[in-house]
């Protein structure tokens, strides 16, 4: 596959209870707005690529997409619902709602505008216990470009694989903190 031409897949990771995934502008949007182009129907599967042996766990309920985190995929490591088309560069416009938080994480970070860890006098990472469900959407077909959806502080959209890459310089980690760039938040 063209490394510039990827899939874009939809994921549910195991704490995820539920991300409901909805058309361009709202639930039921009849058109895209100007300039963009529906990737979901709001009606059924078409032109993605549910996991197979997924068991209904992947569905449509009420013109959303709708993941529960149990499915019995036959392929363990990959549970996750594909584009069946491949994108360049692109926008992606995404509604989501997450269901629920019964988990509450008591070792979420506290993540700064420069995207390190907050750190306690003792020089280690300071924790917080939150709520937390999570998801994503992973883009060019790999886990580090994954958009995570989920309860942190530091809010959803956050690029956690880039933000962790020590061997990225500091402008391009912070500028996943909040998925919009530093010099666009200065702004």
């Amino acid at each position: 596959m063209n490394s510039s031409f990827r899939r874009i897949a939809v994921v549910g990771l195991v704490l995820g209870l539920g991300i409901l995934l909805l058309p361009a502008d709202t639930a039921l949007a009849a058109e895209p707005p100007r300039g963009f182009t529906a990737i979901f129907n709001g009606t059924d599967f078409s032109g993605w690529k549910v996991p197979e042996g997924d068991g209904g766990h992947w569905k449509i309920l009420d013109g959303v997409i709708d993941y529960d985190a149990q499915s019995e995929a036959a392929d363990r490591r990959n549970k996750n619902l594909w584009s069946e088309n491949e994108y360049g560069d692109f926008v992606l416009r995404v509604e989501w709602r997450i269901k629920e938080t019964p988990y509450v994480n008591p070792r979420v970070k506290i993540i700064l505008p420069s995207g390190l860890h907050k750190k306690g006098p003792d020089g280690q990472d300071v924790n917080m216990a939150v709520p937390d469900s999570d998801s994503g959407i992973l883009l060019r077909g790999f886990s580090k470009a994954q958009v995570n959806i989920w309860c942190w502080p530091v809010g959803s959209g956050e690029v956690y694989g880039y933000r962790n890459d020590k061997t990225q310089p500091a402008t391009v980690r912070a500028v996943w903190v909040t998925g919009v760039p530093a010099s666009a938040r200065a702004m």
